[in-house]
């Protein structure tokens, strides 16, 4: 517990800071671009985060899965894999430029989208490098390389503010942070974990696409959330994809949270369970969603309440019309929050159930874009996403409890509830103040309401202060070592 409480705080506080200054740095870019060249750039960033999905199949997951089983196998699981990837990169990036090629896009456009396939092809080489460092669960070098990775990204933003440059100026951010990533990891794993060499051995490779083929489809079926950016621009302009970018923008700073959920724990859960210790998993699946059930829900009644102010607040009145996508979006992610200690040992123990869910989700959500979208909008697209995490949490709630072990859910709801009502409260008192100002208060009263209803309990807060305390050696008992 001690050592993913270290592993998140550390993630959480690097992605924090450096979400903050991306987000307002975007909110900026955006006020300078327009909506309609903001919803070209959104176009631009969708296309990446979509392939990203794609560029490793899935093998990512089985790789760290297996490396947190058995360490000794870390070299030859690098070297094999680095290999698979290169061939993947070259794959992908001819994909997304033949796609681009025959696509309706302006002439900027598709040279923009050609030039981040390019960065697309960098970050794909380094990912076998970052599953090492995931799989030894040293959580606290990722983060420092995602600060600093996010601060060349802001970099070039606010260059192209300062220079007055185009979207194509801003392509260049992809090929800079894949480059920048493909470097430091590199050198991290060959340094401090195992001795990198591309490695080919056709037993092996044969083996890992075997074990890969769930992790594949699932990975495929997981672009759910991010179908919408791409269907917008052809069911209706790149000015609606400009609102339904700068409302996507909380998401993104949000996600950041779930995702350090996940990858914090899953090795956690592959290593513990490898070892039968299932009450162990159940009382850290426990702990982590009733935290994230308290992070989540103020933020759904907070959003709901103030999406408007907070568009006006950040983007300016030309952004006013993304405020309702904003609300559910909001939703959304929190959503996300509640089921992402869920969605880790799912993946992990019940891979082929999970591909089956998500790609119902999948037929959904491309299934209501095609139908709503047309009529409604970015709107429709921000709620259908809403309605898509739901189906995610319930599916995944049932898999642990049917096939995995039982846990406490709705019993964690209530307190959490009854405190964001009295925000709520909090917030329609306050509404005519400014935004900073509502959302400490409202902050103040959520945490004060949790506090007096006794929601959190004394090892909640031991955990926390051992977890901050870095000088404080992580013992494990269960520590694998390199031989």
């Amino acid at each position: 517990m001690l050592h993913i409480g270290r592993n998140i705080f550390s993630l959480i506080f690097s992605r924090v800071l450096a979400g903050i200054i991306l987000f307002l740095i975007y909110t900026r870019l955006a006020e300078y671009l327009g909506p309609e060249v903001a919803g070209q750039y959104g176009l631009l960033a969708a296309y990446v985060t979509v392939f990203n999905f794609f560029i490793d199949l899935g093998m990512s997951q089985l790789v760290i899965k297996k490396i947190s089983e058995n360490r000794s196998n870390a070299s030859k699981y690098l070297g094999n894999y680095f290999a698979i990837q290169l061939l993947l990169a070259v794959f992908f990036m001819l994909i997304m430029d033949s796609i681009v090629f025959f696509a309706d896009y302006p002439q900027i456009v598709k040279n923009s989208l050609y030039l981040a396939s390019l960065g697309l092809f960098l970050s794909t080489l380094s990912l076998p490098f970052r599953c090492v460092i995931n799989a030894f669960q040293k959580l606290t070098a990722i983060a420092r390389v995602n600060f600093l990775n996010s601060l060349i990204n802001g970099g070039i933003m606010v260059l192209a503010i300062v220079l007055r440059q185009d979207l194509f100026f801003l392509a260049f951010i992809s090929v800079a942070v894949g480059l920048f990533d493909l470097l430091v990891y590199s050198f991290l794993v060959h340094s401090k974990f195992v001795k990198f060499k591309p490695e080919f051995d056709k037993f092996f490779w044969k083996s890992l696409w075997v074990a890969t083929l769930p992790f594949m489809f699932l990975t495929f079926f997981s672009i759910y959330n991010r179908i919408d950016t791409l269907l917008l621009p052809h069911f209706r302009n790149f000015v609606e994809t400009g609102y339904y970018t700068a409302a996507y923008k909380f998401w993104d700073v949000l996600a950041f949270v779930p995702a350090v959920i996940g990858i914090s724990l899953y090795p956690f859960f592959a290593e513990r369970l490898t070892l039968g210790k299932k009450d162990e998993v159940r009382s850290v699946l426990e702990i982590f969603t009733r935290y994230m059930i308290a992070v989540g829900v103020p933020m759904i009644v907070g959003a709901a309440l103030l999406s408007k102010k907070m568009i006006l607040s950040f983007y300016g009145p030309d952004f006013a019309p993304a405020a309702p996508a904003l609300a559910f979006l909001v939703a959304a992610v929190s959503i996300l929050f509640i089921y992402s200690p869920a969605n880790s040992l799912v993946i992990s123990q019940q891979t082929k159930a999970a591909t089956k869910i998500t790609g119902l989700n999948l037929v959904f959500n491309i299934t209501a874009n095609i139908l709503l979208l047309p009529v409604f909008g970015f709107v429709a697209a921000a709620a259908i996403t809403v309605v898509s995490e739901l189906i995610q949490t319930v599916g995944y709630s049932y898999l642990i409890k049917t096939r995995i072990t039982q846990f406490s859910f709705f019993r964690h709801l209530v307190k959490p509830v009854i405190a964001a009502a009295i925000m709520a409260m909090a917030i329609l008192v306050l509404k005519n103040l400014n935004l900073w100002i509502i959302i400490a208060a409202s902050g103040l009263v959520y945490t004060l309401a949790l506090l007096l209803l006794r929601f959190f309990h004394k090892p909640d807060w031991e955990l926390f202060k051992a977890a901050v305390n870095f000088r404080k050696p992580v013992q494990a008992d269960t520590q694998q070592q390199i031989t």
